[in-house]
């Protein structure tokens, strides 16, 4: 696997380890045995999905994709579909930062929480099984350089 897909796939590993932390969390919320600092800690989890890493991430990904639907590559709908994913991402997580404050109950926020995970473990299998090995196979050397003349670093 290319280096650069290495580093892609590095951030999902760290990603999935957060959900999986959320995961307990909601959990706790759903069966009413959440108190304020397990609700605080899931908040803070989930906001920490939603930083400059996360944007940086998948601005990553979309040099890829781009760049590999220039070849002749035998492009999986779930690819085109990567960007539009992308995008949805980051309207959702303005949505699930209200929830905090809101009227929901938290059985209620624990759903609205599980079913964008949900989502996000489903965008993460179909880069790490369809997007990464089509990037890996069809993309030249040569492309590889242009997209890391403009890889997004994550900021300190």
């Amino acid at each position: 696997m290319h280096r650069l897909l290495e580093e892609l796939h590095h951030y999902h590993q760290t990603i999935s380890a957060t959900i999986d932390q959320m995961k307990n969390l909601l959990g706790k919320l759903k069966g009413d045995a959440c108190d304020a600092a397990d609700r605080q800690q899931l908040f803070a989890l989930l906001e920490s999905l939603h930083g400059d890493a996360e944007t940086r991430h998948h601005q990553n990904e979309e040099l890829i994709r781009r760049l590999l639907l220039t070849t002749r590559a035998p492009v999986h709908p779930r690819v085109l579909d990567i960007e539009r994913d992308h995008q949805g991402f980051a309207r959702i997580a303005k949505q699930l930062k209200t929830l905090e404050h809101s009227s929901l109950t938290p059985r209620e926020i624990a759903t609205v929480i599980e079913d964008y995970t949900h989502k996000y473990y489903d965008h993460l299998d179909s880069e790490e099984n369809i997007f990464f090995p089509l990037a890996d196979k069809w993309l030249s050397d040569s492309q590889w350089q242009e997209i890391k003349q403009q890889w997004q670093t994550p900021k300190s």
